[in-house]
């Protein structure tokens, strides 16, 4: 199956800007053992005059990614000929997904404990007790039933977009039938009902976005002009930031846009790294918090100053450790837990 290499390259930015933004984990008030508020030395952040929107927007990388996803379940399930079954289409999902979350549950639970133990309360002011773990480990944890963030935090975007695949699952044969037709039809039900405010949920955001992704896949394979293709997503994202700032245009431009560069890349070597860099992306997202727990437990055991969260050198060193980290939680643990869970559950070879 085509593999998108555009999209690779913009799953792993969208996944760094939300590393970008939850870098001020690192200070107070979501640090408890920090006294350097965030606002107060943001602008001395490394590299903050380049990357200042970043550090601000960084969080807008979440409502990215669900269109991507939307794009490629569109790519992977509307063109299959072969129609997947409920069991086939869970498994997938929970292979891909559950390992690396139950890795990293563990280990946050872990470390939350020890900070509980040594300073009184839970890091990052989230909610960890019995009742938000099971919640977590249904993969359940954002959708309604929790009182706030919890555990390893992140994962709440991935527990609601879990319900926006199942969904997705049982339109797939509608959408084979009608085609773009119900996709621009459900799109502009969803755009009216959070216009109405009749509903204000993340699930209805997360779906509003998601088949705004399936949407730009119809686009694409129904439109093969790709010059044309670039004007009309450059002309999107400058009407997203007209008046109001409008996710809903600018997520699927952005996608759009990249897309249209895909022809262009060529190069195998090229590919690789971007094939790479999209392998990395749930990993460097599950995996950044937990280093974060770390490294301010051994910063405050061994006594070492906190303002080197606003050094260079640092910051460098952070994210080195974290995309080796992913690197190698992929290569030696997702990727083998993938290839298990569907061997042993849907007897593949």
């Amino acid at each position: 199956m085509k593999r998108y290499f555009s999209i690779e390259a913009l799953r792993f930015l969208t996944s760094l800007s939300v590393l970008m933004y939850h870098y001020r984990h690192f200070f107070s008030p979501l640090n408890l053992l920090s006294n350097n508020e965030y606002e107060s030395v943001k602008n001395n952040l490394p590299f903050f005059k380049y990357l200042d929107w970043l550090y601000t927007y960084g969080f807008f990388g979440v409502h990215i990614f669900y269109t991507i996803s939307g794009f490629v379940f569109a790519h992977v399930y509307l063109y299959s000929r072969k129609n997947s079954s409920l069991k086939e289409f869970a498994v997938n999902r929970i292979a891909r997904l559950y390992p690396l979350h139950f890795a990293t549950l563990i280990f946050v639970s872990f470390f939350q404990i020890l900070f509980l133990v040594n300073h009184g309360n839970f890091q990052f002011n989230l909610i960890n007790d019995f009742y938000h773990f099971f919640l977590q480990i249904f993969f359940i944890s954002s959708w309604g039933f929790e009182n706030g963030h919890s555990f390893n935090a992140p994962i709440w975007s991935v527990s609601v977009e879990v319900a926006i695949y199942v969904f997705f699952f049982y339109l797939i044969n509608i959408f084979k039938k009608y085609d773009i037709k119900i996709c621009i039809l459900l799109s502009v039900i969803l755009i009216v009902i959070d216009k109405l405010k009749i509903f204000d949920t993340l699930f209805l955001e997360c779906a509003r976005l998601f088949f705004s992704g399936v949407l730009v896949f119809y686009i694409i394979n129904y439109y093969k002009k790709f010059h044309v293709l670039t004007i009309l997503s450059l002309f999107l994202i400058i009407l997203s930031f007209t008046g109001n700032f409008k996710t809903f245009v600018f997520c699927p431009a952005i996608v759009l846009f990249f897309l249209s560069f895909e022809n262009l890349i060529k190069s195998h070597k090229v590919q690789r790294l971007f094939s790479l860099m999209g392998n990395l992306t749930y990993a460097l997202y599950l995996l950044h918090v937990p280093l974060q727990l770390t490294l301010i437990f051994i910063f405050e055991e061994l006594s070492i100053n906190i303002s080197y969260y606003s050094n260079y050198l640092f910051f460098i060193a952070y994210f080195a450790i974290l995309f080796i980290l992913a690197h190698i939680t992929f290569t030696l643990y997702e990727k083998p837990m993938n290839k298990l869970l569907r061997k042993r559950l849907l007897n593949e070879k």
